[in-house]
């Protein structure tokens, strides 16, 4: 006897013993729509970058990057000519969402203004990064901030893929939701746009990575002995000996006159 595991696409078997058909169909066309993406992130690469820098000039709003938190910048793809003015902000981590034909500034130039650099190639468009290396991402702007030390988030416009890591620290650290991380993103970059596959990225770091527990002052635990509790009756404490002591825990209510 043999047990075939459904996944959620249904496997299938044709008369040649060919299983998970409609599986590697899908496979193929993500495949073929990666490749394609990526073709066309090519061709406008440089098109789109020309036309970002032209708006910057003639736009005073149009910035290459906004401060969205006290130690936290998100903008577009950084020239060669901008880490210095970089390191004068304080920026000590950058993070580049871009793939490697889209990035300007290579990471020895940034660790020659000592500046740390994480890089996580991620496809421009329809495509987000992966949940675990938005975490890593993530953690390194905590630990940058932690520590009074500037990060800038980019990919190539600062819309859609930086959004995605901002939005997440957000949520963890900050406690926010998602929505309410994106619509305070928007009241200082308005021109971020997330691909519906970033948005679920966002959702989805959301629920795996809940922020700490707040700590309630209504739940104080306190510390007694047995001594304290003398001249009260209670039958839970019969096996207390001398010198223990136990864990009494606190709810307030409230006592009808």
């Amino acid at each position: 006897m043999t047990i075939e595991e459904l996944d959620d696409v249904e496997n299938e078997r044709g008369d040649d013993g060919v299983y998970g058909l409609k599986q590697q169909q899908i496979v193929r066309v993500g495949d073929a729509k990666r490749v394609l993406v990526g073709a066309g992130a090519r061709i406008l690469f440089y098109p789109t970058l020309l036309y970002n820098v032209f708006r910057n000039k003639i736009q005073s709003e149009f910035r290459w990057w906004d401060e969205v938190d006290q130690f936290l910048l998100l903008g577009a793809v950084p020239f060669p000519k901008d880490v210095r003015r970089l390191k004068q902000l304080g920026v000590c981590g950058v993070i580049t969402l871009n793939e490697p034909f889209e990035t300007l500034v290579s990471t020895s130039l940034y660790r020659a203004n000592g500046i740390d650099h994480l890089v996580i190639p991620t496809r421009d468009y329809l495509f987000a990064p992966s949940i675990s290396d938005i975490g890593r991402a993530v953690d390194f702007i905590h630990k940058n901030a932690s520590c009074g030390r500037t990060t800038y988030v980019h990919c190539k416009a600062g819309r859609g893929r930086s959004t995605t890591i901002v939005l997440c620290y957000l949520v963890e650290h900050k406690q926010m939701t998602p929505a309410s991380a994106l619509e305070y993103v928007r009241s200082r970059r308005p021109r971020v746009l997330l691909a519906p596959s970033q948005w679920k990225a966002v959702l989805e770091y959301s629920r795996h990575r809940q922020p700490a527990t707040i700590h309630s002052p209504s739940l104080d635990a306190v510390m007694i002995t047995k001594a304290d509790l003398e001249g009260y009756h209670s039958t839970d404490i019969t096996g207390l000996q001398r010198g223990e002591q136990c864990c009494i825990i606190q709810f307030p209510y409230l006592i009808s006159s």
